[in-house]
């Protein structure tokens, strides 16, 4: 998309594109997001100029588009000059407001059955040139990937998840490595007991934004995985129960995690939107859910919703279940998936962590 002419009004600069759109862009506007060297470091890409020290009425000596039409160069009433790259002008072309990255809807799936093109890589294509691209948007389209023969070693897995980023701290540390036999756990997961559909960190502001397991030592009985698509049944509730799909939009639902000498607490809706309405984190733990109290009838109107959420993610129909065994590695994203775990007799090893949302997104942005 090139620009094929400009128009200098007394507000702004019409920009006429080659297919046949305009878009009218304020003087203030085009001064503030200069891309020139000077405004715009080179390197880190962080601003140079001090926007708010120049005039906003700032007027226009000259403009021009360069020999190619893919930027345009501004000198102003005060000598000084500015330049925009047609695709910064393109990207703004229609004002509206920043909006949360929002969940893939191209392949939710409601069971096992439609999930297309199994997203499974092995450790060797991971850790090679451009395996990472393939790892990411695997979990991009159906919301997570197993890495099979991974060696059954911590420093393997350790190794796989920093191809991504840096590994996020959280209350149970950074990349650990625990077993279904601790004496004193501090989560349902470090125990042999069953876990219902969830996601992790309801009780944080900033909830994990990728979750990664591997299976070091399985000698046991059961233990099998369950992974749910929230986002399908965000879509399911938003076209079949309306209603139920705005409660829990709008609904901030109490989480919280209780030891001796922590007390996490934290309030997001089940489904969290953007502006458009696009679902960007399904947010659930039943386990987890604090005391709260709305009005009766509210109330009432909130139970029949979170009712029809827990049996959509409870039903056996929608759920992909596997076992995690020693060399698959398992990695989700929290913030659209919910998993769970049936009980087991026996011992199970297991190592993993997380990464925060933002550096997967940045991720996908750079490869």
């Amino acid at each position: 998309m090139l620009i094929k002419s400009i128009e200098s009004l007394d507000i702004g600069l019409n920009v006429f594109w080659s297919d046949d759109s305009m878009s009218c862009y304020p003087w203030f506007w085009l001064r503030d997001h200069s891309e020139s060297k000077e405004d715009l470091h080179p390197d880190t890409k962080q601003r140079q100029i001090d926007s708010f020290s120049e005039p906003l009425n700032n007027t226009v000596n000259d403009i021009w588009l360069d020999g190619s039409s893919e930027s345009i160069f501004i000198k102003w009433g005060d000598q000084s000059k500015s330049s925009l790259s047609f695709e910064l002008l393109k990207t703004m072309s229609v004002p509206s407001l920043p909006q949360s990255y929002a969940l893939n809807l191209t392949n939710v799936w409601n069971s096992s059955n439609e999930i297309k093109d199994f997203p499974e890589i092995t450790y060797q294509e991971l850790m090679s040139d451009g395996g990472i691209k393939t790892w990411l948007n695997h979990i991009q389209r159906v919301g997570f990937v197993l890495v099979t023969e991974t060696p059954a070693t911590p420093d393997a897995t350790e190794e796989l998840m920093e191809r991504m980023a840096y590994i996020r701290s959280s209350i149970f540390g950074g990349f650990s490595v625990w077993d279904n036999k601790l004496e004193n756990p501090d989560d349902t997961a470090f125990t042999s007991l069953a876990i219902e559909p969830h996601t992790d960190g309801t009780y944080v502001h900033d909830a994990p934004g990728l979750q990664t397991l591997h299976c070091l030592k399985r000698d046991s009985i059961g233990g099998e995985n369950q992974l749910i698509d929230g986002l399908a049944i965000a879509e399911k509730m938003r076209h079949e129960y309306p209603d139920a799909f705005n409660i829990l939009c709008n609904v901030n639902i109490p989480g919280r995690y209780i030891k001796p000498d922590t007390y996490l607490e934290a309030h997001r809706p089940l489904f969290r939107v953007n502006d458009h309405g696009d679902v960007i984190q399904v947010s659930f733990n039943n386990h987890d859910r604090a005391p709260f109290r709305l009005e009766n009838e509210q109330m009432a109107n909130f139970y029949d919703a979170y009712k029809i959420f827990h049996n959509l993610a409870n039903d056996r129909s929608r759920q992909f279940e596997f076992m995690l065994d020693p060399g698959k590695v398992l990695t989700f994203d929290n913030w659209r998936l919910l998993h769970a775990r049936s009980s087991l007799t026996g011992y199970r090893q297991l190592c993993g962590g997380y990464h925060n949302r933002e550096d997967f997104e940045s991720k996908l942005r750079s490869i």
